[in-house]
């Protein structure tokens, strides 16, 4: 098979997957088993799920058999800027996962629209957009106070970044920025996002593609359209790297060839025009979030 599942120092099953490369849905049986993990953490995290309320507040996600045993270590719910999400510890993967949510609150839709760049570096060329960084750098200092403690406590177990959407673009961000700030994370970080958006220029994703591209799979469903913005033409804005496109409801992949400036891969999500996209694509990857994670969204 093309697609090689390694096993690191951590314990942590990981899945290689070749830029360029095409896997069917029956060779890529341990990949969408991750895809699925970790899009129920986001669906977690954008269901409001709380350490007052326990793990398996969120419906059927949380109890499936994969996640059932997971254990809350911090949730955090910020109005101004807003942000909400989740960082859990899993003992049988061994993994510390931090979860951002999407965008589940009305107040979120402001975020989402406020695309305005600002810079990620002061001083550099780097601009990333204005409301998912505000929402990052509102809580970035717990997020680090936690995750710094839970390495401490668990050497050996690897650190997701997830979220789904304007979570996707708020966990890549904050990996970026915990990698930069705690010594020995980027030897033991992932990043999973599904349907994320756009999140900077193109200095900003070369600076992403540098640090975190290839430990990152960000995960696009076929037509979805949330992952087509903000668009190129505004403010230059880029994907960084790795994109794995599920290229139908069976679960075909596609791996992004790995680009350098702005240039997408032309036979990924790219490649479809955005008037053929549905958001029900956005809703739909790999059958998550479930049905009953609807009557969060939005409360």
């Amino acid at each position: 098979l093309l697609l090689c599942v390694g096993q690191t120092a951590h314990g942590y099953q990981d899945v290689e997957l070749v830029p360029g490369q095409y896997y069917s849905a029956s060779e890529s049986q341990h990949a969408h088993k991750m895809i699925q993990r970790y899009m129920r953490y986001s669906t977690a995290a954008t269901s409001f799920v709380d350490t007052s309320t326990g793990w398996t507040a969120c419906g059927q996600a949380c109890v499936s058999p994969d996640v059932h045993d997971v254990m809350l270590n911090l949730t955090w719910h910020v109005d101004a800027p807003l942000s909400d999400g989740l960082i859990a510890v899993h003992h049988r993967s061994q993994e510390i996962v931090v979860s951002w949510a999407g965008t589940h609150r009305y107040r979120a839709l402001v975020a989402d629209m406020s695309v305005f760049p600002q810079p990620y570096i002061p001083g550099a060329s780097t601009h990333v957009h204005g409301g998912f960084l505000d929402a990052v750098r509102g809580v970035i200092d717990l997020v680090q106070h936690h995750v710094e403690h839970l390495m401490s406590d668990y050497p050996d177990y690897m650190v997701i970044f997830t979220g789904h959407s304007k979570g996707g673009a708020e966990a890549a961000l904050g990996a970026l920025d915990l990698v930069r700030r705690v010594d020995g994370l980027r030897d033991r970080v992932r990043v999973w996002t599904f349907g994320q958006p756009r999140v900077g220029n193109e200095q900003f994703a070369a600076l992403y593609n540098q640090q975190l591209g290839a430990r990152t799979y960000r995960v696009t469903s076929y037509a979805d359209p949330v992952v087509a913005m903000p668009p190129r033409f505004l403010f230059d804005y880029c994907h960084h790297n790795t994109e794995v496109w599920l290229m139908n409801r069976e679960g075909d992949i596609y791996v992004g060839r790995n680009n350098t400036g702005c240039n997408e891969d032309p036979h990924a999500s790219s490649s479809v025009d955005f008037y053929d996209r549905s958001i029900q694509w956005h809703k739909d990857y790999l059958g998550l979030p479930p049905l009953d994670h609807a009557t969060a969204m939005f409360s």
